[in-house]
């Protein structure tokens, strides 16, 4: 069906594309044979054989974006309020930022210094993360251990030390950062092979799917979801947008509590929109 609608897109913009190129207008074209149209057409492709790839480029963008929209809007609660998942800066902030991320990912760790900066910075933002390993044997392992950390309260401390190891790491240097964070390993190696760590591992596999991350870094920012390396001024520019979009929202709410008030004498609703998720980029596959 996706291809199916692929190539009437690509063929609808092409046909007309070739028709405006040669002068026709469609009332004209209804007149040529078939033969005359395809041949015109045949001619603009040869000559501009980047309207297919736009026009491709622009329908799997738009598809993918709806499909992100769709997703967000199923697994809200999963991505925002799952109690299991780890996060720092403001537990009730009015945005909150998801990340799936890899601990062999360089661009993961490029980006690190960015996140913790901001939430330092910005006391209203809450910054959740979901282990997301995709890239060999050690990223289950550290994402394992992570989220013993978890367990024993020291989740950021392990996470902030792996971000900012440098270059290649292997078992020991994984039970190295944990021993130097102050972990009790002996429970650690218990709760890694533990059911609560691989179910949770799991679920952020599965909501990525669905979400259809297949790289890392990949994000939420409150309704719009994206992948890539954004700097920390893109990253604070999509804050404020989705902060200046749920201040509308608010504000709109309100606005409209305050009507039905007035229409049928009922005290206002407590009616708070849900904050869903979407966005694309460079990938760190």
């Amino acid at each position: 069906m996706f291809q199916g609608s692929l190539k009437k897109l690509a063929f609808t913009a092409v046909v007309a594309a070739g028709l405006a190129l040669g002068g026709l207008s469609p009332a004209h074209a209804a007149d040529m044979s078939k033969d005359q149209v395809e041949q015109i057409v045949h001619d603009y492709i040869v000559a501009h054989p980047d309207v297919i790839l736009k026009a491709v480029d622009d329908y799997q963008k738009k598809d993918m974006q709806k499909r992100q929209d769709d997703a967000l809007k199923m697994n809200h609660e999963e991505l925002f309020n799952n109690e299991k998942s780890p996060f720092i800066g403001n537990p009730h902030g009015d945005v909150t930022m998801i990340e799936f991320f890899d601990y062999n990912c360089h661009y993961c760790k490029q980006i690190f210094p960015e996140l913790k900066s901001l939430s330092e910075s910005d006391k209203n933002l809450k910054i959740i993360f979901k282990d997301f390993p995709i890239l060999g044997p050690t990223s289950e392992t550290s994402a394992k251990w992570a989220l013993a950390a978890q367990m024993q309260g020291k989740y950021f401390p392990f996470h902030q030390k792996l971000m900012e190891h440098k270059g290649p790491f292997n078992d020991d240097d994984i039970e190295a950062i944990a021993k130097g964070i102050g972990l009790d390993i002996a429970k650690a190696k218990h709760d890694v092979e533990g059911t609560d760590v691989l179910l949770q591992i799991e679920r952020n596999r599965t909501l990525a799917s669905q979400m259809n991350f297949n790289g890392t870094p990949s994000f939420v920012i409150n309704d719009e979801a994206f992948s890539g390396i954004p700097d920390q001024k893109d990253l604070q520019k999509k804050i404020a947008e989705a902060r200046d979009k749920k201040d509308g929202k608010s504000s709109d709410d309100s606005a409209s509590d305050k009507d039905d008030s007035k229409q049928d004498g009922a005290k206002a609703a407590d009616d708070k929109s849900s904050d869903d998720k979407k966005s694309d980029d460079k990938k760190d596959e």
